[in-house]
């Protein structure tokens, strides 16, 4: 085999594998063009890569049934960046957050703003796409 197929051979699989790494950490299976703002308890947080996420329980006005939802967030290091700190949500704290719901799950959405419960709000506007 020469030394230009097998280049072209390497190249193209790079190309793959980095479409499929793409693919994995995308964010289509939330609908963008709705905003849905939720209230309620923390129950867990991760502060991870490659994407942060938390559980937050919630109360059905309606039912008064606790509904358990998670809300996906951008990952450690670019949270960071804007000043998130591990220890910016407990358990136990009641929060306010937005976000693009799940096109298939309403109890799961992607993060576009939070009131912590120290009062200290974030907005996704302050990270570019």
């Amino acid at each position: 085999m020469n030394t230009r197929f097998a280049n072209r051979i390497l190249a193209l699989c790079m190309l793959c594998l980095a479409a499929a790494a793409q693919a994995h950490h995308s964010t289509a299976n939330f609908d963008r063009n709705q905003v849905v703002t939720i209230t309620g308890t923390v129950t867990y947080f991760s502060f991870t890569n490659p994407h942060s996420f938390f559980d937050i329980d919630v109360t059905d006005e309606k039912s008064a049934k606790v509904v358990p939802h998670k809300v996906f967030a951008a990952g450690r290091v670019l949270l960071a960046r804007y000043d998130w700190k591990p220890t910016d949500l407990k358990a136990g704290d009641r929060i306010t957050v937005s976000g693009y719901p799940d096109r298939k799950d309403p109890n799961f959405m992607y993060l576009t703003r939070i009131v912590f419960a120290s009062g200290k709000v974030w907005e996704r506007t302050q990270i570019p796409d």
